[in-house]
This record gives C-alpha cells, sequence and structure tokens, in this order.
C-alpha cells in the first residue's frame, strides 16, 4: 500500500506538469481573481462556496488516487472491444491531413461521443453517479471536476466504443484535449455570458448553468459541453435567458465528500430495494387472486 501511495504522488506530480493541467490551473487563477476584483471577496468566496471548493478537490483526488483501478476495469473494455474485431479507420489514413483540421473534427467527435454518455447519465440507473457533478450548489469553474470516479469510468468505456474506430492521431487528440479542458472551466464560471449567432456552435456559461439548474423544465437539456448543436438537433436545447435559478440537485447531498462518494450505491440499493418491493407486492396480488377464483 506505501508503494502504492507512493507511486500515486509520483504521478500526480506528473500529472500537474503536463500542459493541459498547468493551463487549468493558469485559466483557474486568473478567473478567481476576476471573480475577487468584480463582485468582491465575501460575495465571490462566501463560506458555502469555499466548502464546495474544498470538497469538490477533495473528490479530484480521491478520483485521482484510485484511477488505477478505473483505468484497469477499461483496459478491459478495450480488450474486449480488440476482439470484437469492430472494423477502423487506419492510422495512415489521416496522415496527408493536418493536424490544424483534424482538431476541430477530433473535438466534436468527442462531443458527440460526451453528449451521447452525458444523454445516458441523466437516466435513472445512471443519474446517481452524474449526480455528483450537479450537487454543487455554486456552479463555478472547478465544478468542471466535480464527478464521481464511477463518472470516469462510463466516460472512457463509451470513448473506447464509439471513438477507437476513428483511428485518429495522438497530436490531434492532445491539442484538442487542451480545449475542451479549458472549455469545460470556461462554461461552469458564475457569469451571464452567451454567444449571439455562434450560441449553437460553441457553449458558453448562460447554456451550460441551464443545465445546472434545479427546476423540472431544464433537467436532461444542454447535455453537449462543447457544440449546443447536437441538444438542437436531438432536441434537448433550452437557454430561454439568464438563469437566475437555484443551482444543485434536489436530495443530492452538496458538500459532504463522504455523503457524495457512498451515493450512488445507497440510491442504487434504494432503488433495487423498491423495485423488489414491487416485485413481491404484484406476485402477492396475482397469488391472492389466483386463491379467490373459483
Amino acid at each position: 500500500m506505501f508503494e502504492f501511495a507512493i507511486a500515486r504522488a509520483h504521478a500526480w506530480v506528473d500529472m500537474i506538469s503536463k500542459p493541459r493541467m498547468l493551463a487549468v490551473i493558469a485559466l483557474l487563477c486568473v478567473l478567481l481573481l476576476i471573480d475577487i476584483a468584480w463582485r468582491g471577496w465575501r460575495l465571490s468566496w462566501s463560506r458555502r462556496m469555499v466548502e464546495g471548493a474544498l470538497a469538490t478537490l477533495a473528490l479530484f483526488h480521491f478520483n485521482f488516487f484510485f484511477v488505477p483501478l478505473v483505468w484497469l476495469c477499461s483496459e478491459k473494455v478495450k480488450q474486449l472491444y480488440a476482439l470484437a474485431g469492430i472494423p477502423s479507420i487506419p492510422a495512415e489514413f489521416w496522415t496527408p491531413v493536418s493536424v490544424w483540421l483534424l482538431v476541430p473534427f477530433a473535438v466534436l467527435a468527442h462531443d458527440l461521443a460526451n453528449y451521447c454518455n452525458h444523454r445516458l447519465m441523466h437516466l435513472p440507473w445512471l443519474w446517481p453517479v452524474h449526480a455528483i457533478h450537479h450537487s454543487d450548489p455554486d456552479v463555478n469553474g472547478l465544478t468542471a471536476y466535480r464527478i464521481h470516479i464511477l463518472e470516469g469510468l462510463v466516460m472512457w468505456v463509451s470513448y473506447t466504443l464509439l471513438l477507437t474506430w476513428l483511428g485518429l492521431p495522438d497530436n490531434a487528440i492532445g491539442i484538442g484535449a487542451v480545449f475542451i479542458a479549458l472549455l469545460n472551466v470556461y462554461v461552469h464560471i458564475n457569469v451571464d455570458w452567451h454567444h449571439g449567432p455562434f450560441s449553437l456552435l460553441i457553449a458558453s456559461p448562460r447554456f451550460h448553468r441551464w443545465h445546472h439548474a434545479d427546476v423540472p423544465e431544464a433537467h436532461g437539456k444542454n447535455l453537449a459541453n462543447v457544440c449546443p448543436l447536437w441538444d438542437w438537433l436531438f432536441g434537448t436545447y433550452y437557454c430561454p435567458g439568464k438563469c437566475d435559478e437555484r443551482m444543485g440537485a434536489a436530495g443530492v447531498p452538496e458538500n459532504d465528500v463522504v455523503k457524495l462518494i457512498l451515493w450512488p450505491w445507497q440510491e442504487w440499493t434504494r432503488m433495487i430495494t423498491a423495485r423488489c418491493k414491487a416485485l413481491a407486492g404484484h406476485v402477492a396480488r396475482l397469488q391472492f387472486g389466483a386463491i379467490k377464483r373459483p
């Protein structure tokens, strides 16, 4: 266990030093300074917001510590995918294409895969996993990293199943990943910015804020992370104007890290128990009806 902890510490240093993470940290720092200058310290970082930020950081590091387990599961999925013999585009196919043309394609393909897994995670049996991302009552740039470790597994599996066959080169994927990471932070910031005539092409904070609004009409809406056009095409677009609604998810713990980690298991236990009771009641009614028949 000690050797595992040391290995994770080295991996943490390696992760923090990657260009994508350095860019995200720099953006978060800039956004924090702008927010403090604009709203003042008390409004920018209330006690609940500080608790929320600390909870998000704790979840992030919990996930990072156990990510090798998720990686092992995802590797098994990759092995099964390889055994399926699904045809894929050879890497040589992309060689003549400029990387700067491939990057937008890679981002859009990744976003479509994200739209698909995001839509699945708003269905009842996967919602307990995704609800952790929606638990933040004070959505801000850091909220982008408030996810349950099981959500990471769902996303990795979806990328394997939906994107592997494309055979895109690593450099296009890497550059696209930096853009996606920065945009993911940007759309979570607490500002009412929208993109006017480009609103369907690239996600804005207003667009994504409605996704986090805890009102029935916004539930399961605005699922794309980059290109809202996917929502418009598939009927999940909802952006009527400025969003002043409550953030969060009713019934989900807000900033209690232990409860957030355990929440999916508790919800699945409750759901299975309810289904079993309903099934038992149905069987009892059938038996009672059979007894009453002459």
